[in-house]
């Protein structure tokens, strides 16, 4: 024990508290085998020894087996260690889904190192907060992308980020950074004598947010693990599947796709980028039989006309998830799967998977609600008052349950105003069908107060996004003398057309949408900000309101 504490970086007690509970929960966890020993490198090594020469992941032009997978991995994490990394340092890394990416989880995960991942869209001034809150240590970037060039920026961040040591690139060397390539290589031939325990802190991921406040969620292998091992049945993972993720690796949903692989023996197919073309050929060439995929995903292959001719043959399985759904989209890629079903997923950065639909659902189940609470996993609805409501009734999602993180990482506040007697708010809506399925129905902070009448503009924009002229449609509050607050609807049109308030208006009555739901102002917009996973950021819009 002396020695294992030993091998601990000094900032690690600030990780370790982040992903401490109380001592009666953890223990009841551990006696029920809810929580056991599992970690990434114990499910690393067992397939590699199993299962040697299996794909662990396909990208374009390289296969790794699990054999050299782990052999990479091991090379890497005792680089990592004579770089002067400890157990419970932190890595940031910013790639996109490719195979050095995960070799860089695995062998963080070997060390004790805690992955941070950074989403490829950011730059110095989304990094340089989120690195800082981090404390990270080390960082690994991809080349140049157009006039971006990561190594630079991280050479740069270096001067204000006091805790970063090291940049290191994965691609073309740069002056000033280590090749990533090259300590794989190089990786010294001696034992990694900081192995995590399960209690360890594994990941810190951040949640979309202002970076003046960061709300970094850390999970130990206790809570990331515990999630995708009850949740595999729901899969019926085999180690004959092959995993597609479409949301990025930078993603906890990303994460959690890379795990569940993982702890199948099953096959990552990676797509380095997200294009509706690349999408469609990727699944018609490599054969996944599940793919992750977001709404947005779905959405954009449709609207650029690749679903009526795509070869989905191969799935069995098409989870959705990353924001509400509409079922009309999700029948549609059914009706693509001679052999699949499409399934839907509720989740959160801090507790991974929380609702889920099944596969013996009927299919206006998987394709209209999120499903149940998946294995483990408590749920409730509650009203303003923090009254529990019933079946039909809108109101917060509540949770609880043994894949919910501690709190979120210095940042008390959050922490504070994040939990009620035990129970996550999560912060959607949501209502319960008398069947027991939910419906995800908006946020929380995107009603609409007209007056004192609270409008929830999720079904609103539903029916928008179905007008012949309409690409996309985001409502937000705006501000009114008189009514406190109005809506406006930011619209992104099909190619050449144009829309305004009056034809939007006419097509919600024409829909019978009750009048106090219309919006009061039509603002077109080029493209619409969205995250990195594919969500619209609204609050970028309700920023262009002034």
């Amino acid at each position: 024990m002396t020695r294992q504490r030993r091998s601990f970086s000094p900032d690690a007690e600030h990780l370790r508290e982040a992903v401490r509970f109380t001592p009666g929960y953890a223990e009841e966890m551990r006696r029920r085998g809810i929580w056991n020993d599992d970690t990434v490198p114990r499910w690393l090594a067992q397939h590699a020894h199993e299962t040697p020469e299996k794909p662990a992941i396909v990208a374009p032009g390289e296969t790794l087996s699990y054999r050299e997978a782990f052999s990479r991995a091991e090379r890497l994490a005792r680089a990592f260690t004579a770089l002067g990394l400890r157990k419970g340092d932190v890595l940031a890394i910013q790639l996109p889904n490719v195979p050095e990416l995960v070799l860089a989880y695995f062998a963080a995960s070997m060390m004790g190192a805690v992955l941070a991942p950074m989403h490829m869209p950011y730059r110095a001034r989304e990094l340089a907060p989120l690195l800082g809150h981090a404390r990270a240590r080390l960082v690994i970037c991809g080349p140049a992308i157009g006039d971006y060039v990561p190594a630079q920026t991280f050479l740069a961040l270096k001067q204000t980020v006091g805790s970063l040591a090291h940049v290191i690139v994965a691609g073309p060397a740069h002056p000033g950074t280590l090749s990533l390539a090259g300590l794989i290589q190089t990786g010294p031939f001696k034992d990694i004598d900081s192995a995590p325990t399960a209690a360890d802190p594994a990941i810190l991921c951040f949640t979309s947010g202002t970076s003046a406040a960061p709300k970094a969620v850390v999970h130990s292998f206790h809570t990331m693990l515990v999630n995708n091992r009850l949740c595999a049945p729901l899969y019926a993972l085999e180690a004959d599947d092959i995993l597609l993720s479409g949301p990025p690796f930078t993603h906890a949903f990303g994460i959690c796709i890379v795990n569940l692989a993982l702890m199948a023996g099953a096959t990552q197919l990676l797509l380095p980028a997200f294009r509706p073309d690349l999408l469609v050929r990727t699944i018609a060439a490599g054969g996944p039989t599940v793919l992750f995929a977001a709404p947005a995903h779905m959405a954009a292959c449709l609207k650029a006309g690749l679903l009526e001719h795509a070869d989905f043959s191969s799935l069995r399985i098409a989870a959705i998830s990353g924001s509400a759904c509409p079922p009309q989209l999700a029948q549609v890629v059914q009706e693509k799967m001679p052999r699949g079903k499409v399934l839907q997923m509720w989740g959160m950065t801090e507790l991974f998977m929380g609702l889920h639909t099944r596969l013996d659902d009927a299919g206006r189940v998987r394709c209209g609600s999120v499903g149940r609470p998946t294995p483990g996993m408590e749920l409730r609805l509650v009203d303003e008052a923090g009254h529990e409501l019933h079946a039909g009734q809108s109101g917060e999602l509540q949770i609880r349950g043994p894949s919910v993180f501690a709190g979120y990482y210095g940042n008390a506040a959050a922490t504070a105003e994040a939990f009620h007697d035990g129970w996550f708010r999560t912060g959607d809506l949501a209502c319960r069908t008398a069947d027991g399925n939910f419906q995800i129905t908006g946020r929380l902070k995107d009603l609409i107060n007209r007056g004192g009448i609270k409008i929830n503009p999720v079904e609103v924009e539903a029916v928008i996004d179905r007008h012949p002229k309409v690409l996309q449609c985001a409502i937000v509050a705006m501000h009114d003398e008189v009514m406190g607050e109005k809506a406006c609807a930011f619209i992104v049109t099909q190619p050449g057309e144009r829309v305004g308030l009056p034809e939007i208006c006419e097509w919600l009555r024409s829909n019978e949408v009750a009048k106090m739901q219309w919006p009061e102002h039509v603002e077109l917009i080029e493209e619409m900000p969205m995250t990195p996973t594919r969500k619209i950021i609204k609050a970028a819009l309700r920023a262009r309101l002034g």
